[in-house]
This record gives structure tokens, sequence and C-alpha cells, in this order.
């Protein structure tokens, strides 16, 4: 019975997670994964992941109505149209070019540690 009883008011003294920490009653335990990819370097060659050629992967952008050095995407054109072909926005562009896009979660951090190997700048 005493077991019991100190097991439940260990868990009901309130351990909790939030923005990198685990936080106790008596301890806070943070881990720094470092930045994050920039969006840019979310667009991938579907054969290349983590190694798609950065000067290519720009000038393909470009080449589909994006802003050079916009690395977090804050230009994205819609509906627009480029050598007589109409795009929905600048994903499917970059589609036509070969290139897939990987959310901010599935790249991964910039720090070696926590890198997923999908992206890179």
């Amino acid at each position: 019975m005493r077991y019991t009883l100190f097991l439940l008011c260990f868990i009901l003294n309130g351990c909790w997670y939030s923005n990198g920490c685990f936080y106790t009653p008596q301890m806070v335990n943070c881990v720094d994964k470092g930045k994050e990819y920039p969006l840019i370097a979310g667009y991938q060659k579907k054969e290349l992941l983590g190694h798609t050629n950065s000067k290519q992967r720009w000038k393909d952008f470009v080449s589909c109505g994006g802003k050079y050095g916009d690395i977090n995407l804050h230009y994205y054109p819609q509906n627009y149209q480029i050598n007589d072909k109409r795009y929905k926005n600048l994903d499917e562009c970059m589609n036509t070019k070969g290139y897939i896009y990987l959310s901010p979660a599935e790249c991964g951090y910039q720090e070696p540690k926590w890198d997923k190997g999908k992206c890179n700048l």
C-alpha cells in the first residue's frame, strides 16, 4: 500500500515536456538542436536527397519565378505563367524540374547530430 501511494504521488507530482525541455519538480533538462534548415533547402532532387547541387537549385528556383536569396520563401508566386506554361504555384514548377519538397520536420536541423541527411544548403 505504501509503495502504491508513493508511486501515485510521484506520478501526480507534475512532469512535462515543452519547447525542447523536460521539466520535473527539481530539475529542467533542455536540448539545443541548433538551427533548422531554411525552407529553400527542402527542395531536393529525388535521386540526390541531401546532395542536391545548391547552385543549380537556385537557378531553377529563380527560373520558376522565385527570388534569389529568399531562403525562407517569403515571395511565393501562385497562378502565373512562364514561357507560355501556366503554374498553380512554385512547387508545381519545381516538380517539373525534378524536385520534391521536404518539410522542415523531414529535413531536421543543421547541427550534424540532429541532421536527418535529407536536406542541404
